[in-house]
């Protein structure tokens, strides 16, 4: 996956809406079940921060990066999977494992029929109706990962 494999977020979410969410998410009010991730930076080893809403499916916890190869899935990776999911209960330290491409498709089937309609804002190549070959071909550009 290359640089170009990422689609920056517009000024109003980078600028307003992620960071109302986060501060909303750090005290427990959150929308829906939105939480922060919290992982280390790769270069600046300084906390980084982003809101994410994980998909529980069969019982785990999953993270999804629509964006593709944002940084939160950087720093995550280069720190080992090793992270904190803040929210309503508090901060919780998680591992998370990246899933290859087959693992991937039920999650993200299941994220994007969460959507619905949203998914477009998001996936440019995928939506709730793709197919699972559609789903396995997208997932090297949307990383996935489980969490524990």
């Amino acid at each position: 996956m290359s640089d170009r494999d990422y689609r920056a977020p517009g000024l109003l979410v980078r600028r307003v809406l992620n960071p109302l969410v986060g501060a909303l998410a750090q005290r427990g009010i959150t929308p829906g079940d939105t939480a922060v991730l919290a992982v280390r930076g790769r270069r600046s080893g300084t906390v980084r921060t982003v809101p994410l809403t994980p998909v529980l499916l069969d019982g785990t916890r999953h993270l999804i990066s629509p964006r593709g190869e944002t940084d939160w899935v950087r720093n995550l990776r280069a720190a080992g999977g090793s992270a904190e999911l803040r929210g309503r209960g508090g901060a919780e330290p998680v591992s998370a494992t990246e899933l290859d491409a087959a693992a991937a498709v039920p999650v993200l089937r299941a994220y994007l029929r969460g959507l619905g309609r949203a998914a477009g804002m998001l996936f440019d190549d995928v939506g709730p109706a793709s197919s699972d070959a559609e789903l396995a071909a997208a997932a090297p550009r949307h990383p996935v990962f489980a969490l524990g």
